[in-house]
């Protein structure tokens, strides 16, 4: 079996920090450090890893291709070590580490941490990406995560919490709002703004790509619903959004739906979690409560 250098948190802190600063001086100095002391801490993590993580230039340090490749996986470290020292003293089976996109996260993260401080359970929440939150389920750094249209491994458990379809709104006073019926063709001179859930969206947004659509008039792609909200409702843009993110807008009349269906299009908004963090009483208390989490996400 191949053996590996360990590598020295601290090292990993001193490399996130220069990633972000792009600079080994501006890294000592938030560190604290020397300049010397960062450039050998990165010369000798790039010595254990035998690549080059940075590209030196006159002007600072940008990451190399392996530097970005490091990145996700030093955070993650950071992360789960500081979790460690906070689940010292904790009951594993009250303690919860819950992932979710921020798309969700906005909706889900008030109710479930209310179920669960009813419970006297503790909760950690993480924000990810929807394919990530099943990568932290497998290397152990989230236990329980909530997803939207993932297929999912064997050594992951599924369960949907609801269906939400896809909407086609606008603000009050656009255009096509009054119209008792909408067409795609309909929207061939809007803006659009089209929630990016995962790889799926962009099919979805290529049916609005005319050929002759004037620049002015993009089909833009967003991974949060919000920021498609504010789109239509301060730069005129027709949004498609699912239904759960549009409910306190509709709500609120800052927005409208369009009489366009998409049938094709809706998302099912999922609760995953390790088969071995089953028994846990954190996770049996949420899947007790599977209804009224959809609950928080769906209209009424």
């Amino acid at each position: 079996m191949a053996t590996h250098e360990s590598l020295e948190t601290f090292d990993l802190v001193v490399f996130l920090t220069v990633a972000r600063a792009g600079s080994f001086g501006t890294a000592a100095r938030e560190l604290r450090l020397a300049t010397p002391s960062v450039s050998a801490r990165i010369a000798t993590l790039e010595h254990k890893l035998t690549t080059q993580l940075f590209a030196r230039t006159a002007r600072g340090s940008t990451l190399t291709p392996a530097g970005e490749r490091l990145v996700p996986y030093a955070r993650r470290c950071l992360d789960l070590l500081g979790e460690a020292h906070q689940a010292v003293g904790t009951e594993a089976s009250s303690r919860l580490i819950l992932a979710a996109p921020a798309s969700l996260g906005t909706e889900l993260f008030p109710p479930v941490l209310k179920i669960l401080s009813d419970s006297s359970l503790q909760a950690h929440c993480r924000v990810a990406h929807s394919r990530e939150v099943i990568d932290l389920l497998l290397d152990g750094t989230a236990d329980i995560g909530l997803v939207i249209n993932q297929a999912f491994p064997a050594s992951i458990t599924a369960h949907n919490l609801c269906r939400s379809r896809l909407l086609t709104v606008s603000h009050p006073r656009h255009p096509l709002a009054e119209q008792p019926s909408v067409s795609i063709d309909a929207l061939s001179t809007s803006r659009i703004a089209v929630y990016r859930w995962n790889p799926d969206a962009d099919i979805l947004a290529e049916i609005f790509e005319y050929p002759r659509r004037p620049p002015e008039r993009p089909v833009q792609l967003l991974g949060l619903p919000s920021v498609a909200i504010e789109l239509a409702i301060k730069q005129d843009y027709v949004a498609i959004i699912p239904e759960f993110a549009a409910v306190d807008s509709l709500r609120a009349g800052t927005i409208v739906e369009l009489s366009l269906t998409l049938p094709r299009w809706s998302l099912d908004v999922q609760l995953a979690y390790r088969r071995e963090a089953a028994q846990t009483n954190a996770v049996k208390t949420l899947l007790a409560n599977a209804d009224a989490i959809a609950a928080g996400i769906q209209q009424d």
